[in-house]
């Protein structure tokens, strides 16, 4: 009687060994495919990194964009194109030159080659803050207005309002320049 005891009792041993052994290639097979698709979804992170100049929210939906978006990459083309030393215009030039379209980028470039020359030969330092942006939407227009200062040696030679009106595309929600002149008043 003992002996059909002994049987019952490892019979379940074996049973319940089975199970836990199961249960461990299971747990096994699970982590390694975990594995897998956390590496896996790791080459589809992204990492948004925000410059400290954006303080409010900005919304790109398809081909559209919101203003401040736009006033954003004005403040940033105006600064480019109109805050210089002559040791830095070159690459603020060539960083501008960027944001241009195909069709703007070659007029662009000839027009701030001779721009560059006359801030290196005449040791012109300038500075533009924007006062007042209007967007048109439907030109596809901005219209900056702001305050510019300009010195050769120290020496003012232009201190007042400026006003420039600079063509924009919108390509896959980026921003380019498609066109940029002065508005004499």
């Amino acid at each position: 009687m003992k002996l059909d005891i002994f049987l019952q009792k490892s019979s379940n041993l074996y049973a319940e060994n089975r199970l836990l052994k199961f249960c461990m290639v299971a747990l096994t097979v699970a982590v390694i495919i975990s594995s897998f698709f956390s590496y896996e979804a790791l080459k589809y992170q992204k990492v948004v990194v925000l410059p400290p100049v954006v303080d409010r929210r900005i919304e790109i939906k398809g081909t559209d964009v919101n203003d401040d978006y736009i006033k954003l990459f004005t403040r940033y083309i105006t600064t480019l194109m109109f805050t210089y030393t002559p040791g830095t215009v070159d690459g603020q030039f060539d960083e501008l030159l960027k944001l241009a379209t195909p069709g703007f980028y070659s007029e662009l470039k000839a027009r701030l080659a001779k721009i560059a020359v006359t801030i290196k030969q005449l040791s012109v330092t300038g500075a533009f803050y924007p006062r007042h942006i209007k967007i048109d939407r439907k030109a596809r227009t901005i219209e900056v207005k702001g305050l510019k200062e300009e010195y050769t040696r120290g020496i003012p030679v232009k201190n007042g309002i400026a006003t420039y009106q600079i063509k924009y595309q919108l390509i896959n929600g980026r921003f380019y320049v498609a066109g940029f002149k002065e508005i004499k008043d």
